[in-house]
């Protein structure tokens, strides 16, 4: 919409009144061809000769106010470019300029300084988007970063989701790996640890001294904590005890079996996934009378969506998920049985150190024993198959535990060595000579 102001006599008069206030201000001459103004900032624009009309092409982006025939006040609103022109009384052009309205870049820059120090941020404009680029020290001052340019964006008159283009870069290792431990555990060490890991324990002839490390935190800040005869959540590390070396001691002992050991690695804030089981058909009918085939997944399903907080800080959002095949339920058809499936999920948000570790148990029952002998490619599936054929889990003397631990990783810069690659000049000198006196190669 445009909008026209006309020039009186009474307003010349004004501004004569007060030259003096004229004068203080910051003047630009007509000559030019483009302005630049921030937002929510103003531009005084002096021309060569009284002019009777002004027009502001686009009003939501500028606008105009006439202090005198010959003195304009440009004022910027919001982002992005318009036009101003201005007409004397003989309907000549005195003055035609592009105006260019953008964030006090410079502001913002000082802004971000103070509040995130180690970080190196650079705020430019492209077209009416504010762009946020550098490295920033820890994915929470990235948050942190952003709040304070939607705050600045909408204080000064714009729409904080679509002004801000965000390219900052993580200055941290931005990939997790998470090595998960699916387990066998003997109820005699369920009830002797209660998943806690944290007193001096004994357990059939082995004793065991464990510390316990910086508390997990739930996603409302909760330390969580072990329950009495065994917990959901337990397990975390010290700088000086690893979980998984008491795993393998009591592995050593026969009190654990190791069921399967994957690794995932996934990019900060990624997902990632893992399943071990198999897929099982299930027939459906369709309306030409004819049964088509589907295939339902079943067995033991991890989800991560771990994230970078700090240099050594992670937060883990993870669903475990164990379902298997049951005759509660199943139904048949044509004289062909389809067995039901019984799910355990759970989900949650937990904040851990880089090498941390924690533990979920209590996914399975030993009802299964019963659907083993009616489906017996149960026992032939990966993972849990070796628990389902296990006597210690029929006898409701053993459980699943899935222990995950998260590390931070970067990927090397050079090629890894394998065991197929020929010695380095190095190795060759420390191998010394072979029993013919010569160098071994």
């Amino acid at each position: 919409m445009k909008r026209v102001f006309f020039v009186f006599a009474a307003m010349a008069m004004a501004a004569a009144a007060r030259p003096e206030a004229a004068a203080a201000s910051q003047i630009i001459s007509s000559d030019g061809t483009e302005f630049s103004v921030e937002v929510g900032k103003g531009r005084l624009i002096k021309l060569d000769r009284p002019a009777t009309t002004v027009f502001i092409a686009d009003a939501n982006v500028a606008d105009v106010l006439v202090k005198s025939p010959t003195l304009i006040y440009l004022v910027g609103k919001a982002p992005g470019g318009t036009s101003l022109y201005a007409i004397d009384a003989s309907e000549r052009v005195i003055l035609s300029a592009d105006v260019n309205v953008g964030f006090d870049e410079a502001r913002l820059e000082r802004t971000l300084r103070e509040h995130a120090p180690d970080s190196q941020i650079d705020v430019s404009s492209v077209n009416d988007s504010l762009v946020l680029s550098g490295e920033v020290a820890s994915a929470q001052t990235g948050d942190e970063i952003l709040r304070i340019a939607r705050r600045f964006v909408n204080a000064e008159g714009g729409e904080a989701p679509s002004w801000i283009i965000n390219q900052m870069t993580l200055n941290a290792p931005n990939q997790i790996n998470l090595r998960v431990r699916v387990a066998e555990v003997s109820h005699e060490a369920r009830q002797q640890l209660g998943f806690n890991w944290s007193s001096l324990v004994t357990i059939g002839d082995a004793t065991l001294g464990l510390a316990t490390g910086r508390p997990i935190l739930d996603s409302a800040g909760n330390v969580l904590r072990a329950r009495e005869g065994g917990s959901f959540f337990g397990g975390i590390t010290s700088d000086d005890v690893d979980i998984n070396l008491v795993v393998d001691a009591l592995e050593d002992k026969g009190l654990i079996s190791i069921l399967a050991e994957p690794n995932l690695t996934a990019l900060s804030g990624e997902p990632a996934s893992f399943l071990a089981g198999g897929e099982y058909p299930i027939p459906v009918p369709q309306s030409d009378e004819q049964i088509t085939i589907q295939y339902k997944r079943f067995g033991v399903s991890l989800s991560f969506v771990a994230t970078v907080l700090d240099s050594n800080r992670i937060s883990l959002k993870v669903a475990p998920e164990v379902s298997q095949l049951s005759t509660t339920g199943a139904i048949t058809l044509n004289e062909i049985t389809v067995p039901a499936l019984t799910t355990r999920r759970a989900e949650t948000t937990v904040e851990m150190a880089s090498g941390q570790s924690f533990a979920i148990a209590g996914l399975l029952q030993n009802s299964v024993s019963e659907d083993i002998e009616k489906f017996p490619g149960l026992g032939d599936l990966p993972i849990i198959g070796n628990l389902f054929r296990s006597r210690s889990f029929q006898e409701n003397k053993s459980e699943l535990v899935i222990i995950v631990t998260p590390y931070l990783v970067e990927p090397v810069s050079q090629r890894l060595a394998t065991p197929l690659d020929p010695p380095t000049q190095a190795l060759q000198a420390t191998a010394g000579p072979d029993q013919e006196g010569e160098t071994v190669e």
